[in-house]
């Protein structure tokens, strides 16, 4: 058996990429298994109806397939370095990056507490729940506090709701003071982070990482990124989605300087999605604003983004942009 041709950080996700119906599709997957299994990775891939990879993973692939997987990408990681505790708080899905976290932390000895809180469904979507429970067992600074939203009719004799601001306060003592990882969807996040500023921890301690769709945005309704000079700017680095066959107004434009194309930009279609419409190659990944992959310098205008994690402040400063969350209502100079 051969290792795995590359090494991960607890936290971070691949990009699988493939063929469907004449299209080049790409989905992103944290990586659940520990980076000290050098043999094998673990993602946790859930069929879904409408998900081109997903059931192409599930439909297709067998022992023995080859998959183009993308390195490892994404800064939502935590080695046990940087902080003496560590709150993991995923809701869903989200628990996979928490998982990667959990058992290198448990694989490499990590000395400091490990608080790790899950909001779950049902208990029927509780996913490695009898790994952590035997986690639980073997390792004394490793505590579990889970909740699910629909207990009735069940055996479950934990905490029921969602993760409440009085759910955190009873599972971790000191908050304020300890280092916070946030993943789930879009909503239990806002919650999850208004409840932890009314519990007195600051901004700067919690990272976070979202699952789901992005939500969209209607132009205004966030600060604009202001425009940056045309000087020239470097840039830094989760199906291809089809165009979305809706019909747009498209009240601007933008032009793309590489390609030397132009194109019409409707208020609530991303730069990403003009660019596919005229055939402009701008790399994606995640499409959620999470991985940072579709990164592009802004030369003129101004935009709006919904979800910024894939950017560091010192790119946005220099005018760099995520193509998958970009809108605009007014026209547009992109270097892509």
């Amino acid at each position: 058996m051969r290792d795995i041709p590359f090494v991960f950080m607890p936290g971070q996700f691949l990009t699988f990429s493939a063929e469907i119906g004449g299209a080049r599709v790409r989905r992103s997957y944290t990586i659940a298994s520990s980076p000290t299994q050098r043999s094998y990775i673990e993602v946790t891939v859930k069929r879904e109806e409408q998900g081109l990879i997903s059931r192409h993973l599930h439909d297709r692939v067998a022992i023995g397939s080859l998959l183009d997987v993308s390195a490892p990408s994404g800064v939502f990681t935590f080695t046990g370095a940087d902080a003496d505790s560590i709150v993991l708080i995923a809701g869903g899905v989200g628990i996979t990056p928490m998982m990667s976290i959990a058992r290198y932390l448990m694989d490499r000895s990590y000395p400091g507490d490990i608080y790790f809180l899950y909001g779950a469904r049902s208990t029927q979507e509780f996913i490695f729940r009898e790994e952590l429970e035997y986690l639980q067992k073997r390792h004394a600074n490793l505590h579990i506090a889970a909740t699910m939203s629909r207990a009735e009719g069940t055996a479950w004799m934990g905490a029921s709701g969602p993760i409440s601001k009085e759910f955190i306060a009873r599972a971790v003592p000191e908050i304020a003071r300890r280092r916070i990882h946030l993943c789930g969807p879009p909503p239990m996040m806002e919650a999850v982070k208004g409840a932890l500023a009314e519990l007195g921890v600051p901004k700067e301690q919690v990272r976070t990482e979202a699952f789901g769709p992005a939500r969209g945005v209607t132009p205004g309704t966030r600060a604009p990124l202001p425009a940056p000079s045309l000087a020239p700017a470097p840039v830094s680095a989760t199906p291809a989605a089809a165009v979305d066959a809706t019909p747009r107004i498209a009240t601007a434009e933008v032009r793309f300087t590489k390609s030397g194309k132009t194109g019409p930009l409707a208020p609530d279609q991303s730069v990403l999605e003009a660019a596919e419409a005229i055939g402009v190659p701008i790399d994606y990944s995640c499409r959620v604003g999470i991985c940072g992959t579709c990164k592009v310098p802004l030369l003129e205008g101004k935009v709006m983004m919904e979800v910024e994690e894939g950017l560091a402040p010192d790119e946005k400063a220099r005018g760099i942009v995520l193509a998958c969350q970009a809108k605009s209502v007014g026209s547009l100079v992109v270097e892509a």
